[in-house]
């Protein structure tokens, strides 16, 4: 139960043995957090310290629904505000940093042993998907894309992610 990941020369690229994680790799986050007004935008921590541990344009994976959020202003060690609502009010959950990265393109694929999901859907053994601008950086690309999802513990397989 691993991910690996390998950088060269700008590109990037992962295998996800067996694990829940995204990509790029979450680091987690100290304490609990919790939304407030409803609008699920303000984001509430006890003993977190989210000035030392995430910057504007980070994303929270909050572990107890499994959804990302980019993060739009930090106000406090326990307070920040999300750029787009939760679907789900959080309650105490854990969570994990997401740091914001430079991809414009983002592959995976799932071995032939069997399904994985990715942000919440599943792919067959065997399938494969690319997201993001064909065109690099300086190019007319460079638009960043969000971080995904990658379950392979439902089947205990192995994803692979390439980014550049």
């Amino acid at each position: 139960m691993a991910v690996e990941i390998n950088k060269l020369n700008g590109m990037v690229d992962g295998a996800y043995d067996n694990v829940k994680e995204t990509f790029p790799v979450s680091v987690t986050g100290a304490g609990t957090v919790s939304s407030v007004n409803g609008r699920n935008v303000r984001i509430v921590g006890v003993g977190t310290a989210f000035l030392s541990a995430a910057q504007i344009g980070d994303f929270v994976w909050f572990k107890g629904n499994d959804e990302l959020r980019e993060i739009e202003s930090i106000c406090d060690d326990e307070t920040l505000t999300l750029k787009f609502p939760l679907d789900v009010t959080a309650t105490g959950d854990t969570y994990a940093i997401v740091p914001k990265h430079g991809y414009s393109n983002v592959s995976w694929g799932v071995d032939s042993v069997a399904a994985a999901d990715i942000n919440g859907i599943s792919y067959e053994a065997g399938m494969s998907r690319s997201i993001g601008n064909s065109k690099p950086n300086g190019q007319g690309g460079g638009k960043r894309i969000a971080p995904i999802l990658i379950d392979s513990t439902v089947n205990g397989n192995i994803v692979f992610v390439t980014a550049e």
